[in-house]
């Protein structure tokens, strides 16, 4: 007899929590790319986000990272669906400061999604996240991507870069 998954678990979808603890569900977002929250999201965000680690154009570009490319270095996991952990990987700092600078844009753009109450940038790469309800974790992996996208936008903003959408 197979139970039921929790609430913020996404059906037919393994976890790959590498600890393996019962209960705790960790997905990469690419993997959840084809569930509607995701895929809006997806359908949001520039196909190519270029680089913003530097002055040079074609540092720019060979830095970018596609929409594709960035949800596979995008991370969601937790063990009641109010309390989350999220992860990226190197890539997202060539789109978006990462918390070096006096502001950052990414747990502000964080705290700014509908129901988050609070995001703490833990640890270079790592956020712990609350929610004010249970999120399913596809619905929390379109609230990062979301994320990473606004916080983009605003640290090209605020570098003077304009960007083309």
């Amino acid at each position: 007899m197979t139970s039921e998954p929790p609430a913020y678990a996404v059906p037919g979808v393994e976890s790959e929590d590498p600890t393996n603890t019962p209960g705790y569900f960790f997905y990469r977002v690419d993997r959840l790319a084809g569930f509607p929250p995701v895929a809006a999201a997806i359908g949001r965000t520039p196909s190519v986000l270029p680089a913003i680690c530097s002055d040079d154009s074609a540092m720019r570009e060979a830095f970018a990272q596609s929409s594709a490319a960035l949800c596979r270095q995008l991370w969601v996991g937790t063990d009641d669906g109010l309390h989350w952990e999220l992860s990226f990987g190197d890539g997202v700092k060539f789109i978006v400061d990462t918390g070096d600078e006096p502001v950052d844009f990414l747990r502000d753009a964080l705290v700014a999604q509908p129901g988050v109450s609070s995001a703490e940038h833990y640890c270079d790469e790592n956020f712990k996240v609350e929610t004010t309800r249970v999120l399913r974790a596809d619905e929390m992996a379109a609230y990062f991507i979301d994320t990473v996208v606004t916080a983009h936008r605003e640290f090209a903003r605020r570098q003077g870069i304009d960007l083309p959408y």
